[in-house]
């Protein structure tokens, strides 16, 4: 008798663990799109720009978009140079090349423009922070706009407001809707949840390692 009671106990337990794991998973399947679209709220970061010394614009999207911008800040007297890291982008192309070429289509000269062709020991934004650094340096800047895609800004804030705040710089961040990634519902969208979810790598691994 004791025996059947202990069986029945023990179904009760498991039926009650199911329903508990269903029951979180129908609360996640309800939540999960306000969640998902929260946490990619956190990967964009804004400030009240005002104007500076320089226009930093990273490189890394393909439209232009975050050049455009860059641009687009510039005519409007928000920045005297507009500063990027020109490295090489393909055989024996530089990136610089297609943002000179972009540039003048724009009406803007070499002269209104500081950059680096110097190729980067890795690939990263640290890396291209310190090119960019040393050339608000070289013009003597002591402020400036940093320009990135929107899913891009808080971890590039993460990474130059030390290098900034070290060189006496003050920095703004400029965030630019990107064309090809979508921030809200992300996940439905191929090529919005590569970026998206990569980006939460790379914030993660900057965080904890870098």
């Amino acid at each position: 008798m004791m025996e059947a009671s202990g069986r029945t106990g023990k179904l009760l337990s498991k039926r009650n663990i199911i329903g508990l794991c269903f029951g979180v998973m129908i609360l996640f399947v309800a939540a999960h799109k306000p969640v998902l679209n929260f946490l990619a709220g956190q990967l964009v970061y804004k400030d009240d720009i005002k104007p500076s010394d320089a226009i930093v614009v990273l490189m890394g999207d393909r439209t232009g978009e975050r050049l455009m911008a860059g641009i687009s800040l510039f005519k409007k007297g928000y920045g005297k140079k507009i500063v990027f890291w020109g490295g090489p982008v393909y055989w024996k192309i530089n990136r610089s090349e297609l943002c000179l070429r972009q540039l003048r289509e724009y009406g803007i000269g070499p002269e209104s423009v500081a950059w680096s062709n110097e190729k980067l020991s890795r690939n990263s934004s640290q890396d291209e922070a310190h090119v960019n650094i040393n050339l608000l340096k070289v013009i003597g800047a002591k402020s400036f706009i940093l320009v990135t895609s929107d899913y891009h800004t808080a971890r590039a804030r993460y990474i130059y407001a030390p290098l900034s705040g070290n060189n006496g710089m003050t920095m703004y961040v400029y965030p630019v809707q990107d064309s090809t990634v979508k921030l809200r519902e992300w996940w439905d969208d191929r090529q919005s949840a590569k970026t998206i979810f990569m980006e939460f790598q790379k914030t993660l691994w900057y965080r904890l390692f870098e």
